[in-house]
């Protein structure tokens, strides 16, 4: 027959072709075999030695092309028979292909191609026609003159040349073309897909299938469609595509919500044809279009599907969990924070239940460092199931955003601050009692910058109002917490004349009563035993306060800590006198004017740390939480890194046990 000239433009017919996109052509190709009426399209691939894949065969027992159809079809963009009918020509089917692109989207697959064709001529009579192409002159199809032919009627296309075609055997393409396909083979169960020689079969795949009515208004007149989601059991895909009322695709929107399910949508309308590329302008339209309508009410159709099917979804997964006895949670939750915390732990755990181990063994062990992570550093938790998982950017965006979202993020972070607070006392315990550690610790240059951001050990009502400042500053901040300014300028000094300089003042107001309070506490390092020297030093704060009527308030007490690791005799037997609480060294009977309240206390560092266990230890058993050294030594480098004595981290510290705490008590 000859030569045929396609009469369009040869780089308009090179960027039809879009020869990038090589899994579209192949679902074109078997559109294509689909619209002819075929009950079987087989795709095969042909690879080289070193197993990667150079050349695509599509086989279909079609009704085939005539000689006169094929001259029609390579000779003109757009003239295919397809448009004007809605069915097709034996068997009634619904149409895909309706623009005579088709065809040239073939070069994506190979430089070299041809179909080769057994079809009835206009005398009914079989015959075979062959049409070749080649990308060196994309415009020219040479049909040859069509033969007698006893062999069965279909197509056979054929592509070689080109490399680069190992996409086709992922498992991601092959869902590509389940999803695709399946509203169409569903609906036609005879026919079949051989797809690299396994038959695509969306109904073995399907969790569920369901199909809402969408409505919406176009200038003031109701519209309607519907929305078909396919559930799957196994894909690798989130896809939404426009079709007809038939679920043949015309578009595919990009961005489908819901990353944490495999699913594909089909919004079904039979206007969709006559609208075909509409839906990319909805992204910059000012005024809402038709398709515009359209695709909004299938994303909240979509979304509310999706929530629903969370809320279910959460139900069954931590049931099996239960039952499993995998599920990091025992019993019923003894409140409403407990509730709370294994809501938000249920909504994360089943949001990434595709990456939770199958077996018990290490499903047991990713579900309970799950809770651990959320209870502790919920921060880290994306970052972390990244790490241990590879989740998805997608699934880790969505993930992010569902830690955010989550009502228990106020929870978390209380149980963070309790978790932390374990991990600190541990840290102390460290720097405190280990006899290598504690020789690293300095006074000013560690702990006190170190406890300057944990005020919390020494009582929760506590604010710092003084850093390693004088006497005179200390009384400054008194009197701006009573409302009133320092009229007389002159320095507060002790008896001795000297000015001293405290570690911390603290200050509570209004917690007992109407009474103001303030502790000033002195520290020690762990090395230090304090002795009737760090005890006088002390004792000379509390009697310049005392002295100096400026201080004088009769609702304010102004405690004095001495911290320190160990005490020798004499001080032990000062802070442990009848008739006082245990720990006041010193408390004395003022009388005539006006003075401040002074005490001063000796505490150690074990009774301060068992104190705090104590205030902690109701939460600590909720959690069951038990802080260790590496805990410890982590939670040490991750807040206070800059402040830590070198070398403290890379040593390997002993375990330390309460009867250490009781020798240096």
């Amino acid at each position: 027959m000859g030569i045929f000239h396609l009469e369009a433009a040869a780089d308009h017919v090179e960027g039809l072709a879009h020869e990038n996109d090589i899994v579209r052509a192949v679902l074109e190709l078997i559109w294509n075999a689909l619209d002819a009426d075929s009950e079987r399209v087989e795709v095969t691939f042909r690879r080289n030695d070193a197993g990667g894949i150079d050349g695509v065969t599509v086989k279909d027992n079609g009704h085939g092309m005539s000689p006169e159809a094929a001259q029609t079809a390579f000779r003109w963009i757009g003239g295919s028979w397809k448009r004007a009918a809605r069915r097709s020509q034996e068997k009634n089917r619904p149409l895909h292909g309706k623009s005579g692109q088709g065809r040239l989207r073939a070069f994506a697959l190979g430089t070299e191609i041809r179909w080769t064709s057994v079809a009835e001529d206009t005398a009914k009579n079989r015959v075979r026609t062959v049409i070749r192409a080649s990308s060196a002159s994309r415009n020219d199809f040479e049909i040859t003159e069509p033969i007698s032919s006893s062999d069965e009627r279909g197509t056979q296309f054929e592509a070689a040349g080109k490399t680069g075609l190992d996409r086709l055997e992922t498992e991601e393409t092959r869902a590509k073309a389940v999803s695709v396909l399946a509203p169409y083979l569903i609906s036609n169960p005879s026919i079949e897909v051989i797809y690299d020689g396994t038959a695509l079969n969306p109904s073995e795949n399907i969790e569920r299938d369901t199909v809402y009515d969408l409505t919406w208004t176009y200038q003031g007149s109701n519209q309607s469609a519907k929305l078909r989601i396919i559930e799957w059991v196994q894909a690798s895909i989130r896809t939404v595509h426009l079709c007809d009322a038939d679920g043949v695709t015309v578009d595919e929107l990009d961005s489908p919500p819901a990353a944490d399910f495999r699913y594909s949508g089909y919004v079904l309308w039979d206007s969709m044809p006559e609208h075909q590329g509409e839906w990319i302008l909805t992204k910059f339209e000012e005024e809402e279009s038709l398709v515009g309508g359209l695709v909004k009410a299938a994303d909240r159709k979509l979304l509310e599907h999706f929530e629903d099917s969370r809320s279910q979804r959460r139900r069954e997964l931590v049931e099996e969990w239960k039952n499993d006895k995998t599920y990091p949670y025992i019993g019923e939750p003894g409140s409403e924070e407990e509730k709370v915390e294994r809501a938000t732990f249920d909504v994360v755990a089943t949001s990434i239940r595709r990456h939770v181990p199958k077996t018990k063994k290490q499903q047991k062990l990713t579900l309970g460092l799950l809770k651990q992570s959320l209870q502790q550093r919920p921060d880290d938790v994306s970052a972390l199931l990244d790490q241990f998982l590879g989740l998805p950017a997608e699934e880790r965006e969505q993930l992010d955003r569902l830690l955010k979202r989550t009502s228990l993020s106020r929870v978390i972070q209380a149980t963070t601050s309790v978790t932390n607070r374990l991990e600190f006392i541990r840290a102390l315990e460290l720097m405190v009692f280990d006899p290598e550690t504690n020789k690293m610790v300095g006074e000013r240059e560690n702990l006190h910058k170190i406890l300057e951001n944990e005020l919390w050990i020494f009582g929760e009502e506590y604010n710092l109002m003084v850093s390693e400042r004088g006497l005179t500053h200390a009384l400054d901040r008194h009197l701006q917490l009573l409302g009133g300014d320092r009229t007389d300028r002159t320095a507060v000094k002790r008896l001795d004349g000297t000015t001293g300089r405290l570690d911390l003042l603290l200050s509570a107001a209004a917690t007992e009563h109407d009474r103001n309070r303030h502790l000033v506490v002195e520290l020690k390092a762990p090395k230090i035993k304090a002795t009737h020297k760090e005890l006088s030093q002390v004792k000379s704060y509390a009697k310049a306060v005392a002295a100096d009527p400026r201080f004088a308030d009769t609702n304010t007490i102004w405690d004095f800590w001495l911290v320190t690791a160990t005490v020798d005799d004499d001080v032990q037997q000062e802070r442990t006198q009848r008739g006082r609480s245990r720990g006041i060294a010193f408390e004395p009977e003022l009388t005539g004017a006006p003075h401040a309240k002074v005490r001063v206390w000796v505490k150690t560092w074990g009774e301060l740390i068992q104190e705090a266990t104590r205030r902690l230890s109701y939460f600590q058993e909720s959690l069951q939480h038990d802080a260790s050294l590496a805990d410890a030594r982590e939670y040490l480098t991750r807040i206070h890194g800059d402040v830590i004595p070198e070398g403290l981290l890379t040593n390997a510290p002993r375990e330390y046990d309460e009867e250490d705490q009781r020798e240096t008590a």
